[in-house]
């Protein structure tokens, strides 16, 4: 660049005689000379523009934000950007928990399910329920008829609860809940359950695995009361602070402490426990990762092992290797397609004669 801008044009090898064509091509040759100056000019002060820009976006970019959480951080799904120490990468995966039905042939737990279910009609029920699911699901799992007939039947159920019912089947009165009942929550209606929580909808458990985390959402919520709010993010009056639920501000208390029930088979009844067995139980009576999904699992695996056995099977039959394990001798003429009459079996096809075409024969 420095070298075009101080370098002469060159002299010209030609006689003194074409003086005025000399002169000529000096003019040109300097509007050339001006013209790649002036593009090498502006690259340069492009250059220079483009490095104060980034010098400018390095010092913005250290500066002290105004706000410790973003609004787009609030309750995100993949993690909370200055929270990592409180909430992992995914959000759902804290506690290390092994869930048994996770696990290659696994299936649900069923002591924790029957705890599960004790810690749900015990504490949960009063303000959530799974409409689309009876309680007789739990039968041959948790528990057995009698002592679920008998447990249910401490709950009532009321006209109001059937009222998607067609007149019909409307019942008359209040009476005791009974196994093939669905698990209707407390509140007949949601503006009831709304004016008893605080404007706030207690939701229904019955599509709970659609939620992204599945059982891991539901035992961090449970689980997640004991965190403060970071700077920048208040709690509003009757709400409460939760990092693993949407925006992290959340209706329901903390609902589980250690030792507020007990457990028939002497399980310690601490808050994580509690809200391990409610997290099973809940799951175990989802529709598709629910009770039926193990033994679901098994027949796929039956499945997949009969056509990855059956898989050598397929090659020696389509290569028609096995006839050569029983020695049959193979012609070694040419062999014609037709066999001039329908055979029961092959038709009018020589069932050898794909093996020898394209076979060029002396």
């Amino acid at each position: 660049f420095f070298f075009l801008m101080i370098r002469r044009p060159p002299r010209s090898t030609q006689s003194r005689s074409s003086a005025a064509s000399d002169v000529y091509k000096r003019q040109v040759h300097g509007d050339l000379i001006n013209q790649i100056f002036l593009i090498e000019m502006a690259q340069l002060i492009s250059l220079i523009g483009a490095g104060s820009l980034g010098l400018v976006l390095m010092n913005t970019q250290g500066s002290k934000p105004e706000c410790f959480v973003y609004r787009d951080d609030i309750g995100a799904f993949w993690g909370i950007k200055g929270y990592e120490e409180q909430v992992t990468e995914v959000g759902t995966h804290r506690g290390h928990l092994t869930w048994p039905h996770n696990k290659f042939l696994g299936t649900y737990d069923a002591g924790s399910v029957r705890r599960g279910f004790l810690v749900f009609a015990r504490n949960c029920s009063n303000c959530h329920g799974m409409i689309y699911r009876k309680y007789d699901v739990l039968l041959d799992k948790a528990y057995k008829q009698l002592e679920l007939a008998a447990l249910v039947s401490n709950f009532t159920i009321n006209p109001g609860h059937h009222h998607f019912k067609q007149y019909y089947y409307q019942e008359w009165d209040e009476r005791d809940r009974v196994i093939q009942d669905r698990v209707y929550p407390t509140y007949m209606s949601q503006d009831e359950a709304k004016n008893a929580n605080g404007g706030v909808w207690p939701t229904d458990f019955s599509k709970i695995r659609l939620r992204p985390g599945g059982i891991n959402y539901i035992y961090n919520i449970l689980t997640g009361y004991h965190y403060k709010p970071p700077a920048g993010l208040d709690t509003p009056k009757g709400k409460y602070f939760n990092p693993y639920f949407d925006h992290m501000i959340i209706g329901m208390p903390r609902q589980l402490y250690d030792g507020m029930l007990d457990y028939e088979d002497g399980t310690p009844a601490s808050a994580p426990q509690m809200a391990y067995d409610v997290s099973n139980f809940i799951n175990y009576m989802q529709r598709r990762t629910g009770g039926k999904k193990p033994d679901r699992m098994v027949k796929y695996y039956m499945i997949a092992a009969a056509f990855t056995l059956l898989l050598p099977f397929k090659y020696l039959k389509t290569r028609a290797l096995f006839r050569n394990l029983l020695s049959v001798r193979w012609e070694m003429y040419a062999v014609r397609d037709g066999v001039y009459y329908n055979h029961f079996k092959t038709g009018a096809r020589n069932s050898r004669a794909y093996q020898f075409k394209g076979k060029v024969w002396a």
